[in-house]
């Protein structure tokens, strides 16, 4: 009878024991925390933005050689005729309403580019939309520049009104286009003077306002000045981006004021450097001078004309002005493009 309730006891004890295992497993299991999915959702997410990145990418390259190759093909004369000769023969297939557009279009750049490189400065009506203008009919003049790269820069406009209280054929600048350091404050002076009265004294006795002998206006004589002085900017801007690609510098230096030089040199790493030049940047937006630097220290500027001539330089190292390498900028045929070429000369000498 012992023996039994001795096995009894050690059954009930195990028993016990078991259920106090699995209590404390499903215990485990309940508190056990759940897998977050949110990474692997992150994740995917930035797959997906990435693979759209690279289709939109995709897609506006194939555009741009799209637009390339229709270009190209449409400029041809031939090709453009045999388009518009078998365009009516076609009409039925619904291909000439696709290319008919583009023809047209290509026939409208074709000749503007023809216009503008031909009348490089043209005039045009033009209706000021302001309800309290004096002067609702202007005349404005348009200036095309062509850049070192075969493309035209923005259009310049210059809008002008008729002169007030004067004579009504006298004209003078409205609003325009051009830049602020392009003085044509003084070309307006210059070439369209205005009209002006002056106290004339005769015996001491003040005789009635007459009109001042005035110089007659040259309205194509302002417009040939402006547009040299703006083929001229474009020139300078273009020279000093060529020094800077024989020296291997790369980015844009259009918006360069010559206070990111340093910066400059660290984006970008000559590959071909005659002169151990480590920098070159045009000091203002002007581009009329433009700032060197080389590997041991020195530093110079020099001046850009605006027929392309380099007028004035200074150069300064450790030991002061280096005048051997201002004679070498500054001699020769002076041409700035050539100024890399006469400095590894005057290194090599």
């Amino acid at each position: 009878m012992a023996h039994a309730l001795a096995l009894r006891s050690r059954s009930d004890s195990r028993s016990h024991a078991a259920a106090t295992d699995v209590a404390s497993s499903c215990t485990s299991i309940y508190l056990a925390p759940a897998m977050d999915p949110t990474p692997d959702i992150d994740a995917s997410l930035e797959a997906l933005d990435s693979e759209i990145a690279k289709i939109r990418a995709e897609i506006k390259n194939l555009q741009n050689r799209r637009h390339f190759l229709s270009s190209s093909l449409l400029s041809s004369d031939y090709v453009r005729q045999q388009i518009q000769r078998v365009g009516p023969s076609s009409s039925s297939t619904g291909s000439d309403g696709d290319i008919s557009p583009l023809v047209a279009s290509a026939g409208k750049h074709r000749d503007s580019n023809r216009h503008r490189v031909a009348f490089s400065a043209t005039t045009f009506p033009f209706k000021d939309p302001s309800p309290h203008s004096d002067s609702p009919n202007l005349l404005g003049v348009r200036i095309d520049v062509c850049t070192r790269d075969g493309k035209f820069a923005k259009p310049y406009y210059v809008l002008l009104r008729r002169e007030k209280g004067g004579d009504a054929k006298r004209l003078a600048v409205h609003r325009h286009t051009i830049p602020a350091f392009i003085p044509i404050e003084k070309l307006e002076k210059r070439y369209l003077p205005r009209s002006s009265r002056q106290d004339v004294v005769d015996g001491g006795d003040n005789e009635a306002l007459k009109p001042e002998k005035t110089k007659k206006q040259d309205l194509p004589a302002f417009v040939r000045h402006l547009r040299r002085e703006l083929v001229a900017w474009h020139l300078r801007r273009d020279s000093i981006r060529w020094l800077r690609e024989r020296l291997g510098f790369s980015g844009d230096d259009d918006d360069d004021d010559g206070e990111n030089a340093s910066e400059d040199r660290r984006l970008a790493s000559p590959t071909a450097d005659p002169a151990q030049i480590v920098s070159l940047t045009p000091t203002s937006l002007e581009a009329r001078y433009a700032r060197l630097e080389w590997q041991d220290g020195r530093v110079g500027r020099f001046k850009i004309s605006n027929s392309g001539l380099v007028e004035r330089a200074v150069v300064i190292g450790d030991h002061g002005r280096d005048k051997r390498t201002e004679d070498a900028m500054t001699g020769g045929d002076r041409r700035v493009e050539n100024l890399l070429d006469r400095l590894k000369r005057s290194s090599h000498g």
